[in-house]
């Protein structure tokens, strides 16, 4: 038995390790998105494995600390006390049974200035049309009749600034609002290790790279705020993320894990919210954000 107790907390504490290493290969954004878990899991079997108490309670108590320091980074200001845009994020569920009939609730409730979508298919497309009257500037990009990233918006859009990744995962323009210029993208990656996330991101980088002055990106970014992957996108656009550590998705099991974020390159009055998912497996974001010309 304590052979077993041991093997436990080693294989667990391994786990953990790994999801530090993102930097060094892309399983350690996978073993990442268990941080708490795994944290948690590693106090309450070193406490009870026969090591010497030298050995055992400052592990555990490191990793409480972890397991703390998560729970802090999850709470945060109700409201923004000063903001110039209201973002509206979500990933619409390419197959969603109501056609996108609750995304609208979301949209009329929140009023937002600019919206970023992702699975945007032909079974919840006519949502853009129906928003076309108050979000008139809109740009669509498809990838088949399943996917597809789309940014709307009440400002206008300055022309020729348009685009869409190589490679799928990106859709973006530049608008022109009260308070100057700035970019809005929207973003959608694949799942980590063994999936292709890393490689998608080596090819979305130099697309963000591009973008010049204020930015503001939001999507599924399909992993963790403290993952090697939002720490690469963060640094190639100026960007950093806003708002607490919220849960935004749930997995097999019903763990809730937070994918769905919002970056931007502004340094002050930003907060970011998750709000119910209304016929979505994601929840969707709400961001209230400042917006510094030139970031």
């Amino acid at each position: 038995m304590t052979v077993l107790v041991k093997a436990v907390a080693i294989l667990i504490g391994g786990g953990l390790l790994a999801g530090y290493l993102g930097f060094l290969h892309p399983a350690g954004d996978s073993f990442a998105v268990f941080r708490l878990e795994l944290a948690l899991l590693f106090a309450l079997a070193v406490i009870w494995t026969a090591w010497p108490r030298l050995l055992r309670w400052p592990l555990a108590s490191l990793a409480m600390g972890i397991v703390l320091f998560h729970v802090v980074k999850g709470a945060g200001p109700d409201v923004a006390s000063d903001y110039d845009v209201t973002l509206y994020q979500q990933n619409m569920l390419f197959n969603r049974a109501d056609g996108g009939a609750g995304l609208l609730d979301n949209i009329a409730r929140v009023q937002p200035d600019i919206i970023t979508l992702q699975e945007v298919s032909q079974r919840n497309r006519a949502v853009l049309d129906e928003l076309r009257a108050d979000y008139p500037f809109q740009h669509l990009c498809p990838v088949g009749p399943l996917l597809g990233e789309a940014v709307l918006s009440r400002f206008p859009v300055v022309a020729g600034t348009e685009f869409c990744s190589l490679r799928d995962g990106l859709a973006g323009f530049q608008v022109t609002s009260p308070r100057g210029p700035f970019w809005v993208v929207s973003v959608h990656l694949n799942w980590p290790w063994p999936k292709g996330q890393a490689q998608q991101v080596d090819a979305l980088l130099p697309d963000l790279q591009r973008l010049d002055g204020a930015a503001i990106l939001a999507g599924d970014f399909n992993a963790v705020a403290w993952s090697h992957t939002l720490a690469r996108m963060s640094q190639a656009s100026g960007a950093k993320r806003v708002g607490p550590w919220f849960k935004s998705f749930d997995l097999p099991l019903g763990l809730p894990i937070g994918i769905d974020h919002v970056l931007s390159t502004a340094p002050n009055a930003q907060h970011a919210f998750t709000i119910e998912k209304n016929g979505s497996d994601h929840h969707g974001v709400v961001a209230r954000l400042s917006i510094a010309a030139g970031g």
